[in-house]
């Protein structure tokens, strides 16, 4: 009994949740792709005008001008120069999460559109079912039943593979959690010393290095948190521990703020530890929470499974 249009229709079930799924995942995408783009826009108009700042004194100008009247023009030109390959950072840090949401939405808008129509593929199946039942009137009393499990266990098959795919992914935002939170530390306690005793040459070139580190693992955690939040989009999770999935996107923003200062280095790096070890632990909660559902749904499809061949082959 397990024919042609059966077995069409539970692959049809699988990619029509599929698709759900996506099409979950991917309003979550946009909106963390907007967010991205206003905040590059934003740094790009920052930088523009720090470099006019540099442009400004390195010309021949009024502000040249004064600034060398006050013999205060090489002081006034490190510094603008400062500012503005502090911009230059925060441009490029901004242009980078853009371009990760850029990748993640049409990553998405491929994966939607290569399950194609999936209406009309509904229509056709249905038809060919109708005719098979048709032709052979001894399995009408199982047919209805036959075809709903169909349909059920291609649902329940592209549960189990959103829940997997969910579960990757917190399982490596974890790890990209637990190694920010590793590098954080350490730079924390080099920018304390720094702070605190003065510091030198020597301390500030070992905290830079550990800045630069946690920089780049930051980043690593960011993105695997926005990847995360796509996921979970699409298997009904709407918060991570106390973090809303819609706010994920946004969970390190903080640390891509100015951080040019040593006690604004010293606070972001207070801040950014905080929200590492609040995402690990809701992280952890949810990938607990996932592996349950998978659990659940997995025995599920096995039952599906179960009573389908029975009825095929009774």
């Amino acid at each position: 009994m397990s024919t042609d249009a059966l077995r069409g229709l539970a692959d049809l079930a699988r990619d029509r949740t599929t698709r759900q799924g996506l099409e979950a995942q991917l309003a979550v995408a946009r909106q963390r792709l907007a967010d991205t783009q206003q905040r590059a826009a934003a740094a790009v108009d920052t930088l523009a005008g720090e470099l006019a700042d540099v442009d400004r004194l390195e010309s021949m100008s009024m502000t040249r001008i004064l600034a060398g009247l006050r013999g205060s023009r090489d002081t006034d030109l490190d510094r603008e120069r400062s500012e503005a390959q502090a911009a230059q950072y925060a441009a490029a840090e901004a242009e980078a999460r853009r371009q990760s949401a850029d990748r993640e939405v049409t990553d998405l808008v491929a994966r939607i559109n290569a399950l194609g129509d999936l209406d009309a593929r509904r229509e056709e199946l249905l038809s060919a079912r109708e005719a098979e039942v048709a032709a052979d009137p001894a399995t009408t009393t199982v047919a209805g039943r036959v075809t709903e499990l169909a349909t059920a266990v291609g649902t329940r098959e592209a549960e189990l593979a959103q829940l997997d795919e969910a579960a990757v992914a917190a399982q490596h935002a974890l790890g990209a959690l637990r190694e920010a939170d590793r590098h954080l530390g350490s730079a924390g306690s080099w920018s304390t010393y720094d702070t605190f005793f003065g510091g030198g040459m020597v301390t500030d070139m070992v905290k830079y290095d550990r800045l630069d580190k946690a920089g780049q693992v930051i980043r690593q955690a960011d993105s695997a948190l926005g990847h995360l939040a796509t996921e979970l989009a699409d298997v009904g999770l709407h918060a991570v521990g106390g973090i809303q999935v819609d706010q994920m996107t946004q969970f390190f923003d903080v640390w891509f703020d100015n951080i040019f200062s040593d006690w604004a280095v010293r606070d972001r790096i207070r801040q950014a530890s905080d929200r590492v070890r609040s995402a690990t632990a809701g992280v952890g909660e949810t990938l607990e929470v996932l592996v349950r559902r998978r659990d659940a749904a997995l025995e599920d499809l096995h039952r599906l499974r179960a009573e389908r061949e029975q009825l095929l082959t009774t």
